[in-house]
């Protein structure tokens, strides 16, 4: 298998993720970019070790990532949570999967376990990371802040209520670091600004130590999972467009290590929906113009976030361009005919016959005649590319049962993930 040309520096995307996860509702703008900010400066006056503070910044930036519905991410912005696992356990149990980001996993597992005089430093007979406790409180400071305020006018009411929780809610080692950092103004003035994680990856080791293709697969296999596990209707959806866009792209006549990224690209295409409410995705009744809405901006989002990542130019256009149309009635850049690359076209074309054999909750999946007679139709009113489409025609058989079969794996990996959650739920 040919070295990856792909340097992977994770920061930007996980940079990325935060802003798209933060934009689910206008209570959450910044929140994880704020946490991650907070936490770098409590683990660098705490003394962490340079790739604790790594760890550390990283998880505050995608601490609430398992939040898979839009009420589990609101629960977040109170002070005490009812049931912080309903976050946490899902974040823990999909990061753990990809090795470099397994620290990160337990740092989010544990960022809302109290200390308890001292109780919190083990869970279950298991050690808590003391970066985790620092990620809790810079979690919690990150909600105490009132937008609609001058920030200058809330350090001493916040750092009152933190001190008041200290040994009890927090660690008292990190209730001594936030009361250090406070005492800036510019601590404060970079949390309100519009950039707060600015400079804060600067010398700090947050590439991927093994950046080979099998590593930049785990990588985006992980993501896939992240996305397509909030819903159980779209469960196994990244996985399917990963596989016939793979087989697609070496029916085409592209070379083994295009193959390999256009994969990348299936896995990664819906990364966007990270903006698309939960309870829209489930939705069992008919969607809204609202929804409609909701749920074409999608692709923009999966442009904004892997288009930041250095060395995914391709990547990022091949999966944000899977909904636009050769005839330009697609969305959401409205391209047309010689503006789409030969890799958004095959994406499009692995999109469109994976969601059509797909159920959903408003339609029943479609046969594999089915299948081709909508595609057919599209096809020929110059909507997809005609030569594509007639590779899936004459290859009917052995493309759905390369993507029957990774779906099935996808379904079984999501059967599994569920089994994880509730047995750590108990």
């Amino acid at each position: 298998m040919p070295a990856a040309t792909i340097p992977l520096d994770i920061s930007p995307l996980l940079i990325a993720i935060s802003e798209a996860l933060d934009l689910i509702s206008p209570a959450l703008v910044n929140h994880h970019r704020q946490v991650a900010r907070i936490a770098f400066q409590l683990g660098r006056s705490a003394g962490l070790s340079r790739q604790e503070l790594t760890d550390l910044t990283l998880a505050g930036l995608i601490h609430d990532i398992g939040g898979l519905s839009l009420a589990s991410r609101l629960d977040v912005l109170q002070f005490d949570m009812a049931t912080p696992e309903e976050h946490t356990l899902p974040g823990y149990l999909l990061l753990k999967k990809f090795p470099p980001l397994a620290p990160l996993a337990r740092l989010v597992r544990f960022h809302h376990l109290p200390w308890d005089q001292g109780a919190g430093a083990g869970h279950a007979g298991e050690p808590v990371p003391r970066a985790a406790h620092l990620l809790h409180l810079a979690d919690r400071v990150a909600i105490l802040i009132r937008p609609q305020e001058e920030i200058l006018g809330q350090p001493g009411r916040i750092l009152a209520q933190i001190e008041e929780r200290s040994g009890t809610t927090f660690l008292p080692e990190a209730v001594a670091a936030f009361r250090e950092v406070a005492a800036s103004e510019a601590f404060w003035f970079d949390l309100v600004s519009s950039r707060p994680c600015e400079g804060i990856m600067t010398g700090l080791p947050t590439d991927v130590t093994d950046a080979r293709q099998e590593n930049l697969l785990d990588l985006a296999r992980m993501f896939r999972q992240l996305i397509d596990f909030r819903s159980r209707f779209t469960a196994t959806h990244s996985s399917g467009v990963a596989a016939v866009a793979h087989w697609l792209a070496g029916k085409a006549g592209f070379s083994p290590p295009v193959c390999q990224r256009m994969e990348i690209a299936g896995l990664l295409h819906d990364i966007g929906k990270f903006v698309v409410p939960q309870e829209i995705l489930e939705k069992t009744r008919p969607l809204s113009r609202e929804d409609f809405y909701a749920i074409r901006k999608h692709p923009y989002f999966s442009q904004r976030i892997l288009s930041q990542v250095p060395g995914f130019e391709e990547i990022s256009q091949w999966a944000a361009l899977h909904h636009e149309r050769l005839d330009g009635t697609g969305y959401p850049f409205r391209l047309a005919g010689d503006r789409l690359p030969p890799g958004a076209r095959l994406m499009a074309v692995a999109d469109t016959f994976t969601a059509l054999t797909e159920m959903r909750p408003y339609r029943a999946a479609m046969s594999g005649r089915g299948t081709l007679r909508a595609m057919e139709s599209m096809s020929k009113g110059g909507k997809l590319d005609a030569d594509l489409y007639g590779l899936v025609h004459d290859h009917l058989e052995e493309v759905d049962f390369l993507r029957e079969e990774a779906q099935q794996a996808s379904f079984e990996e999501h059967r599994i993930f569920l089994a994880e959650w509730a047995a750590l739920r108990g």
